[in-house]
């Protein structure tokens, strides 16, 4: 039996109308070591994710041995509770080449409403570097696309970067470190959707005071036109180092601040890296008092044992 009828056989029972939105969709076993659950992508999942993505070309990607070390690594540098609700609800990590964007993590219920998730991973950033990754999706909005310089420190590919984010948002859908994830996520888990949390008064819309001029016309990973341009760069990054968040990612909705916040602590305080912006030649170091206090008062349901 080859590799993709393996996880056709073991992670999924599909058919023509399966829901993957459903926990029954899928053989789960959290008996299963994190390598365990490095497989294909099922191709009928994987062409889902084409017609959402509006993307062709989407494949199962077959890690090497010094890749999937170099991703295990990742995962077992993150925090105990971290790594803990990850042993329980995760049910497969799918590495997918020519996959829109770094990663993303999918949502699914069991008949108790309870929430299940698993990862899609870009293997793409294995050839990169962790800065040269952050770079590349901080640039993104502007319509020149080299417009931001990242520096997360030597050594270390973009990977770490990936984990660490989607990991975040794993934790967030099943243990919850914002009020929900997505909006479809807090309303089939039965969660008032209507409010706002920490700095955001909706799930996209922050407070007045934590706006900044240019967030609106952010645009990620060509999904939709740039409409910045590098001319701006400079200006855009002085409003994101007087805002509350730690990167344009982060400022777009309240999970991606949440999972950003996490990751900015995660290469600053557990590994000691900088985290620093060039924008037109200016220099922005987001490492501030500020940040490190607003990351350890959210992060708290993550970073406590």
């Amino acid at each position: 039996m080859n590799a993709l009828l393996l996880a056709l056989a073991t992670f999924c029972t599909a058919g023509p109308d399966t829901n993957w939105s459903k926990l029954s969709s899928f053989d789960f076993d959290p008996g299963r070591s994190f390598e365990q659950r490095v497989v294909p992508m099922p191709e009928p999942l994987l062409l889902e994710w084409q017609i959402l993505d509006k993307a062709s070309g989407y494949a199962p990607y077959a890690l090497s041995a010094d890749e999937k070390r170099e991703f295990l690594t990742a995962l077992g540098a993150l925090p105990p509770r971290l790594k803990q609700a990850l042993k329980e609800r995760v049910i497969a990590f799918y590495f997918v080449s020519g996959f829109k964007g770094n990663g993303a993590t999918n949502w699914l219920l069991d008949d108790g409403k309870n929430t299940y998730v698993y990862m899609v991973l870009n293997p793409a950033g294995f050839k990169k570097s962790l800065s040269q990754v952050l770079s590349e999706r901080e640039s993104s909005p502007f319509k020149g696309g080299a417009a931001v310089s990242v520096d997360a420190g030597r050594g270390g590919s973009g990977i770490l970067y990936t984990v660490a984010h989607e990991a975040a948002h794993a934790f967030d859908y099943v243990a919850g470190l914002t009020r929900f994830t997505d909006l479809e996520h807090g309303k089939a888990a039965g969660k008032n959707v209507a409010g706002g949390w920490d700095v955001w008064t909706g799930y996209a819309t922050p407070q007045p005071a934590s706006d900044y001029p240019a967030r609106a016309r952010l645009r990620f990973y060509g999904h939709s036109e740039p409409q910045l341009a590098d001319a701006e760069a400079a200006g855009v990054c002085a409003q994101l180092r007087d805002s509350a968040y730690t990167s344009l990612y982060g400022s777009t909705n309240w999970a991606d601040d949440a999972a950003e916040l996490f990751l900015f602590d995660h290469l600053t305080r557990t590994l000691g890296r900088p985290y620093r912006y060039t924008c037109g030649g200016k220099v922005v170091d987001l490492n501030t008092k500020g940040r490190r206090g607003r990351a350890a008062r959210v992060l708290k349901p993550l970073l406590s044992r």
